[in-house]
């Protein structure tokens, strides 16, 4: 099998990513044999600068340094469990020295597998508001829809200062919920990895794209293939 590596933005997108690889191979091979994967996480703080200011190419210099550790440490192929990272992401895959998995096209695949036509796309406010799904969904002729500015601005601090840092605030929970209930689209992203922790098709009462656990499940059919497709 190769070796999965894994750039940690967040512990908690990344460790539900992880934790996915193992409960899915478990689910498809019950002699607990899952693919090996490594971690690297560099301290937050220097991803959450690079969002603030959208400087997505220190974000590709962040995440490419932690690919050269992820290298050293015998990854074959590289994940990042985290959706805002992706906007550095063809500067990313055209200095990295190994393949890398792209979320954003691996979501809107699903998306569009699914029949789903008018999507609303969920997490922070560069993700939602600067256009990362965007393109990928349109191509596939499917409406992105936006939160309105004061969702937005109920999910992003969520997100920061909620699921991130683990100080749950319930009323701010329960307000984003009803918020996410009331957009009409046919299905939602979970375009943060953290949101899972949080939503899920049966609180939300429509359906929700996992993007922690999908990538997951793409890993590990990449892990188990024969070859690696450098432009995954």
């Amino acid at each position: 099998m190769y070796r999965i590596g894994v750039v940690v933005v967040t512990s908690v997108g990344a460790g539900l990513f992880c934790n996915e690889i193992v409960f899915e191979s478990k689910r498809r091979d019950s002699s607990d044999k899952h693919p090996e994967f490594v971690t690297f996480a560099a301290s937050f703080d220097r991803y959450k600068k690079a969002i603030e200011n959208a400087d997505w190419d220190e974000m590709a210099n962040i995440i490419l340094e932690a690919i050269a550790v992820l290298k050293s440490a015998g990854a074959n192929f590289i994940v990042i469990p985290s959706n805002t990272p992706h906007y550095g992401f063809d500067k990313i895959k055209k200095a990295s020295p190994l393949p890398i998995l792209n979320l954003i096209e691996i979501t809107a695949d699903e998306c569009e597998s699914k029949g789903y036509k008018k999507v609303a796309v969920l997490g922070t406010k560069p993700t939602m508001q600067k256009g990362l799904y965007n393109e990928k969904l349109r191509t596939r002729g499917i409406e992105p829809v936006i939160p309105n500015e004061a969702l937005c601005d109920e999910i992003h601090e969520l997100i920061i200062s909620d699921i991130i840092p683990g100080q749950t605030n319930e009323s701010l929970r329960e307000k984003v919920k009803a918020g996410i209930k009331s957009i009409d689209c046919d299905a939602v992203i979970l375009g943060c990895t953290e949101l899972p922790e949080v939503y899920n098709s049966k609180n939300l009462n429509k359906p929700a794209v996992d993007t922690a656990r999908l990538l997951a499940h793409k890993a590990i059919d990449v892990a188990l293939s024969v070859g690696l497709n450098g432009d995954e």
